[in-house]
């Protein structure tokens, strides 16, 4: 990393053209923030690291998108390939893709819900805190690392299963949630038996499991903080 009396590098990687030029406007506000590039798509995020050595990413990474999971296995990636870059990502949803992306450790990272920050300033001290090695998170996240909703271990879902139990939520047939996510009815049904058994929902003639999934899946979304925070962990 460089000194910190030199800037911060970052590359920007956004598929909206919106949140980009915002976040590009805020951050060049700040004397110690200089963007170096941006992308767009997942697949050219680690070229772009490649050429430009930042110091750090920003990701938007919002949902439900097509690109979702490919923009976390590049994250993981860059997380394999180039270890002293700190990430950050901006976000509309957490727990099961935080917890994705954590997975591999936590040292540089900061993952922010968009819906609880405050300003400009939580980002630039996200960025700060992760140059120095430390790892910043909403405090929604924290809660679902060490806690568990009511008993049920909705945190134990792979990022493929909350994408299913969220059209599940949205009152989606298994046909209807293969055609969304380009996979077969096959697979669906595997993941939904999957979610099913995690979720500890057992075949009972007068209550439906889609129907209490989908509300498990709702009540999850609801918890958590109302106030952004950083919470550094060294």
């Amino acid at each position: 990393m460089a000194p910190d009396s030199t800037p911060l590098t970052v590359v920007l990687a956004t598929d909206s053209f919106l949140i980009g030029d915002g976040l590009a406007a805020l951050l060049a506000d700040a004397p110690d923030i200089k963007i170096v590039g941006r992308v767009r798509h997942p697949d050219d995020l680690l070229a772009m690291v490649e050429s430009h050595e930042p110091d750090a990413v920003i990701i938007s990474l919002r949902t439900p998108v097509v690109t979702t999971m490919a923009t976390l296995e590049a994250a993981r990636r860059l997380r394999t390939d180039h270890p002293g870059v700190g990430i950050v990502v901006i976000s509309d949803r957490g727990n099961g893709f935080a917890l994705e992306l954590l997975r591999g450790g936590a040292s540089r990272i900061a993952y922010l819900l968009d819906d609880r920050i405050p300003g400009i300033d939580t980002v630039l001290g996200a960025l700060r805190d992760i140059r120095s090695g430390q790892t910043v998170l909403d405090p929604s996240i924290v809660d679902s690392l060490v806690t568990r909703r009511d008993g049920i271990a909705i945190d134990d879902l792979t990022l493929r299963e909350i994408d299913v139990l969220e059209h599940i939520s949205h009152g989606l047939s298994n046909r209807g949630i293969a055609a969304a996510l380009f996979i077969s009815v096959k697979a669906v049904e595997k993941y939904v038996s999957v979610i099913f058994r995690k979720l500890e929902l057992i075949d009972q003639p007068l209550v439906d499991r889609r129907v209490t999934a989908a509300l498990t899946f709702m009540s999850a979304q609801n918890d958590g903080p109302s106030m952004p925070q950083r919470t550094p962990i060294h």
